[in-house]
């Protein structure tokens, strides 16, 4: 059973329909420990109702909660969340809260050493307390994931970029890769060629794209692999990535080819999408059904 860590924010989001558990570490730790992996997440909640009841959800969901801190005076995270017609959501996400103060205890360190992944996301960092968090723990990590999630105003592209340098593989989207790349200095508008220009740039071996319903792009080792993606009926978009990258950390932990990783990530992508919120129950015989049409 493979042992994965995940460093950041864990919330409430508050959704139209209600509120309901997220933050992307929760989300992909949720679908990675429905695939059989041990998971834990690194954070921090308020000392309040709303801080016990995220812990008692997490718990719920088989992600471990051993290693979640409690701040005596910051509250448990809120994030309300707006969707358009299309069921893109647009995030409005209070600041400070409890995980901007993660610490990097002994515990944390070695859950992390333990670990054969480790992911971390660039939200989490916005505070300087968490950021040095992360710093301390990213040398005892084996494997390290970089999660970019670009939520304005929270993020700086030295952050994002010190961030990169040190990851063994990057999660973007499109939409992201254009705008780190472009702030960089990159001349390119191909997404081709900002993934080799990123690669370039931060010494990379493995970068993925994820393109919305056009699929995604795996590059590893100056190779570029696609998949064109799934048609689904989009019910919110909500945890797709964080799905996404699931599925492919559940394949890249089984040494599958490329090609088999992108398309077994991408139908447990597209599955969530069809349905609403971050983490809905998603069977194996479900993705393999939507790989493999009969």
């Amino acid at each position: 059973m493979p042992k994965i860590t995940a460093f950041g924010e864990i919330l409430w989001d508050n959704l139209p329909t209600g509120k309901v558990l997220g933050g992307a570490p929760v989300n992909l730790l949720t679908h990675l420990a429905a695939l059989g992996a041990d998971c834990s997440v690194i954070s921090r909640c308020g000392n309040d109702a709303d801080g016990a009841a995220l812990r008692e959800a997490i718990r719920r969901k088989h992600v471990a909660i051993d290693f979640i801190q409690t701040d005596p005076q910051l509250a448990t995270s809120q994030v309300l969340v707006q969707l358009n017609d299309e069921g893109c959501a647009h995030y409005d996400i209070v600041y400070p809260c409890a995980w901007d103060k993660i610490q990097a205890n002994e515990a944390a360190k070695s859950r992390v050493a333990q670990s054969d992944v480790f992911i971390f996301g660039s939200l989490s960092v916005r505070d300087a307390v968490s950021r040095q968090a992360l710093a301390e723990l990213l040398p005892h990590a084996s494997f390290k994931i970089f999660d970019v999630n670009l939520r304005p105003p929270h993020y700086r592209l030295a952050h994002l970029s010190d961030m990169m340098r040190q990851a063994d593989f990057i999660k973007l989207n499109d939409d992201e890769l254009h705008e780190i790349a472009t702030a960089l200095g990159s001349p390119y508008r191909s997404i081709e060629q900002n993934i080799r220009f990123i690669a370039e740039h931060t010494h990379t071996r493995q970068i993925c794209v994820t393109l919305g319903k056009h699929g995604a792009l795996y590059f590893c080792d100056g190779e570029l692999f696609a998949h064109y993606g799934y048609r689904v009926t989009v019910a919110d978009t909500v945890g797709a990535g964080d799905s996404f990258l699931a599925g492919f950390i559940h394949q890249y932990l089984q040494r599958k080819p490329p090609q088999e990783i992108l398309a077994f990530a991408c139908a447990l992508g597209s599955l969530v999408a069809s349905r609403h919120g971050a983490t809905p129950e998603v069977s194996l015989a479900e993705i393999e059904a939507m790989m493999n049409p009969q």
